[in-house]
């Protein structure tokens, strides 16, 4: 059996789909989550002397890694987002500090200015751009962080992305807590 729906059939379904493309798009918009840290920290409120949690977290992050091909300088570059994410559904925690280091352990830059507070189940990204190599193979972000309730550890990760000819390369490493806390 063959079907005949003739031009006025196809101009029909043509305009009852985009109808449909519309109304779905207008009655579930699609709003973007992404934004700075700037935007989604925000300043704590007090210095809380007295933190029922808190501690300090080690991630590596890689700038770059070399090849391991017969030329000692070939290397390549990657971005690197750190990730750090509020695991408490009803608790904020306060980051106190978000610090990068290079592969000596010589501090590079600070990402907060001063303590700002993550909300429940909320998460921020620290961006690395591909283009700064100060950091190196060896590099680190420390992130020091409280809370005034008992709250599971922020889960805090970094997420590597790189090319090399035809090849993509893309990793990730997770955070460890500090035992031995450094000195801020």
């Amino acid at each position: 059996m063959r079907w005949n729906i003739g031009w006025q059939g196809a101009v029909l379904a043509i305009f009852l789909f985009g109808v449909g493309l519309f109304l779905g798009f207008y009655y579930h918009p699609h709003e973007e989550v992404h934004s700075t840290a700037d935007e989604r920290l925000r300043p704590a409120v007090t210095a809380t002397a007295e933190s029922a949690a808190g501690g300090t977290i080690y991630v590596p992050v890689y700038s770059s890694l070399f090849l391991g091909l017969p030329n000692p300088s070939a290397r390549v570059d990657l971005a690197a987002t750190v990730s750090v994410r509020n695991m408490s559904a009803a608790q904020p925690i306060t980051l106190d500090s978000v610090r990068y280091y290079d592969s000596v352990g010589k501090h590079i830059r600070d990402y907060l200015d001063k303590p700002s507070t993550l909300p429940a189940m909320g998460a921020v990204e620290f961006l690395i751009p591909r283009a700064d190599t100060a950091g190196g193979p060896g590099a680190n972000v420390l992130i020091r962080w409280h809370a005034a309730a008992v709250v599971d550890e922020p889960l805090a990760e970094a997420v590597m992305l790189g090319q090399s000819g035809n090849a993509g390369i893309s990793f990730n490493s997770r955070g460890r807590p500090l035992t031995e806390a450094p000195e801020r």
